[in-house]
Formats: structure tokens, sequence, C-alpha cells
């Protein structure tokens, strides 16, 4: 469309950036058929606002909110209209809706948070009562890795031949305080039969205790921790490991692909 703002008087407020000047906005609005505005009055369709000047609320945005049909929309209202050559429908640029949004999501993101601490409280309690229920000793919580990530695995299998689902539970512990120290142990569950073993003890090194966890993980699983996400064929013995759901910590991985493509042999034990 030619001259898509031949109808629109426009006027700006804020600093929307050194490509983005006062100046330029109105050789873009002009060049394309609409008339600049410096002040605010009954004549002005649009006001383009930054949200700074939106939220507080300056005063060519309060002048803006007494005349009715007058639009405070966001300069991507007037980027799009110009790439478009058309004027775009107001709606989802309105700065009042932008803004409105924008606090839902913040809250949204504040309850989230919350709602993880909770979560997070509750799982590190959890670790705390079950190692000093199963491995007679306090100080210990559930291993965290940098992407946040629990070292607490279930590992599982269904058994055709006695129709009983097997299930291990693979778990790393590290001490509530520094220098840090850890321990691994897994707990075996089956319809009437219920064991723990201590895989590396109390208080051993982060390098022994992560060696016997993976270690185990490769036994059960005949793939690599380090395979744990990759879809490896293996024999129908191995147990499953379902990783965590999508948008959750899968833990570190490594970067090179030898290491999650090599070999798959269980190697241990």
């Amino acid at each position: 469309m030619k001259n898509p703002f031949k109808r629109f008087t426009i006027a700006v407020t804020g600093d929307f950036g050194a490509a983005r000047t006062h100046e330029k906005m109105k050789q873009w609005v002009e060049t394309n058929g609409g008339t600049w505005a410096t002040k605010i009055d009954s004549a002005v369709t649009h006001l383009i606002c930054s949200k700074e000047h939106f939220t507080k609320s300056v005063a060519m945005v309060k002048q803006a909110r007494t005349i009715k049909k007058l639009k405070i929309v966001s300069f991507d209202w007037l980027e799009d209209s110009l790439m478009n050559q058309s004027p775009k429908r107001e709606g989802k640029y309105l700065m009042k809706s932008r803004i409105k949004e924008a606090v839902k999501a913040k809250a949204k993101k504040t309850t989230t948070r919350k709602q993880n601490i909770k979560q997070g409280v509750k799982a590190f309690e959890k670790g705390v009562k079950e190692f000093r229920d199963e491995m007679y000793s306090d100080g210990y919580h559930i291993y965290r890795d940098s992407t946040g990530f629990s070292y607490d695995i279930t590992l599982a299998r269904a058994d055709l031949t006695s129709n009983k689902n097997q299930r291990f539970y693979l778990k790393l512990y590290e001490t509530h305080t520094a220098p840090n120290l850890y321990a691994t142990y897994v707990k075996y569950s089956s319809p009437g039969q219920s064991a723990t073993h201590v895989l590396c003890p109390t208080g051993s090194t982060f390098e022994m205790a992560l060696s016997n966890f993976k270690a185990f993980f490769k036994i059960k699983t005949r793939k690599a921790w380090e395979q744990r996400l990759a879809s490896i064929q293996v024999d129908e013995e191995a147990f499953s490991y379902t990783p965590p759901a999508a948008g959750l910590p899968k833990g570190n991985m490594p970067t090179n692909p030898d290491e999650i493509y090599g070999d798959t042999s269980a190697g241990f034990w």
C-alpha cells in the first residue's frame, strides 16, 4: 500500500536506541504519508511509546490517555507497519496490553520459582531422611550438579517370566557442609523383595562416588552414563532409564560425540 500512514498523525515519547531516533522516525512517518506531531492534541492518532515512559506515565502519556481514539502503541507497531507497507491492527501492540502481559508473565515466573523452591526443599528433606534411614548417618543430601539435576534416579525392568516389575533406585549423596564428602547407594525393589546396597561408603571422594554411580548405571542399562539420553539399542535384559521431562535439568553431558556414541558394552565387574 502506498503511503500506509496517510490517515495518521503520529507522535513519539521515550528512548528507542541509536538506530531509532525521533528524527529517523519522523522521516519514516512522513515518507510514508503520515503527519508527524511533537505534542499531543485531538489530531494525534498514535503515540509511539517506550515501556519506561508508559510505566512512568510521563506528560505525553497522560495527555494521550485523555483522548479516546488515540492509540498508545509500542515501536513494533510502527516497524511492522512499515515492513508490511500497511498499517497493522493495534490490538497486540497497545502498551496497556503489553504491560499487563508482562506483569502476568512476571507473576507466573515468581509463582513457578516459589513452587520450585518449595519442591526443592521437600526433595532435600526427603533425601536427608532416606539417607538417615538407609545409611544410619546424618548430614547428607542428594547431590545436584551445576545444571540442577538431582542424582536420584530410577532404573526399571519388567520381568515377563515372573510378571513382576523390578526397580533400582540409584542415589548419590553429598554432605551438607564443606569440604564435601560423598556416598552412593542403591535400593532394589520388587514385589515381595527389597534390599539396599552401599556402592560407595560415607566419607568418600566425589570421584569415587560418581565412578560407582556410573558403573552401576552401565551394568544395569548396558549404556554408559554419558549415553543416557541417546537412543541406543541394548539387549532385552537391560533396565531402562527415563530422563526428566522436557524443560527439567538432565545433567551435565559431554561435548564430544564419541563419548555419547562410543562403546556400549558393560565393561564393568
